[in-house]
């Protein structure tokens, strides 16, 4: 976990190398409003603390604010519900990690991925001797929650025939209901996985990751987006360094 916060930290400190723009939904300048699409019950990537939201993209965020001189607004929308909002033109970027697909390729543009994940299991501690390699998820009739609408959800559908698949808009229901035993494992990113230990002792993350997958910044495809499509993939360029 403390590997995860230096990455993105250094991330924060290497976008001070470029300065750049902003957006609108015809043609992005400096100074105008960006729109944030975000999905707050992702910590710690994006969440809400007392009502305010919060998490490695919000700080990037703002950052971005500062540098280019523009306001932000953060748009709260169900994760299903951020990449149409793209394609409609109602939001700018989305910032809420966000895995890149060549399906949701489709349908936006990334920015060069800033960081490298995978999904992982989440059990109970008391459930961990069934699950002595990752081979014996496939194949078993569990009870299996995930996110609705994410990499996760495509992963449990795709390799795990047996499974009784359940889809949560918000993954803390998730983690209630394998608490109560309701659930028998829940597949999600990393950072959430590892986050989620923190506040249920009684669950354990089994060790291996079950897929390798890139977050990325998503953008509409229009050409007015153009100058800071180019901008942003500068940023992560020279942080990546």
């Amino acid at each position: 976990m403390k590997k995860l916060l230096v990455t993105f930290i250094g991330l924060c400190l290497m976008l001070t190398l470029v300065s750049g723009c902003a957006s609108s939904d015809k043609n992005v300048k400096t100074g105008q409003l960006l729109r944030i699409g975000v999905c707050p019950n992702y910590p710690p990537v994006i969440y809400k603390k007392a009502g305010k939201i919060s998490g490695i993209e919000a700080d990037l965020a703002q950052y971005l604010s500062d540098k280019l001189n523009s306001p932000i607004e953060f748009v709260e929308l169900p994760f299903t519900e951020l990449i149409p909002s793209v394609e409609k033109g109602e939001i700018d970027i989305i910032m809420s990690g966000l895995s890149l697909t060549e399906a949701r390729k489709e349908k936006v543009r990334f920015v060069e991925p800033y960081f490298n994940i995978g999904q992982m299991a989440l059990i109970k501690k008391s459930e961990a001797g069934k699950f002595s390699s990752f081979e014996g998820i496939y194949e078993t009739e569990l009870k299996v929650g995930c996110k609705k609408g994410t990499t996760g959800e495509v992963f449990v559908k795709e390799n795990m025939p047996k499974a009784k698949v359940e889809a949560f808009e918000n993954p803390e229901k998730a983690i209630e209901a394998l608490n109560a035993g309701t659930l028998d494992m829940y597949i999600g990113d990393a950072p959430y996985i590892l986050n989620a230990l923190n506040d249920n002792k009684n669950l354990k993350a089994l060790r291996w990751l079950l897929t390798t997958e890139s977050l990325a910044w998503a953008m509409p495809k229009n050409e007015g987006y153009d100058y800071i499509y180019d901008r942003l993939n500068e940023i992560v360029l020279h942080a990546k360094q």
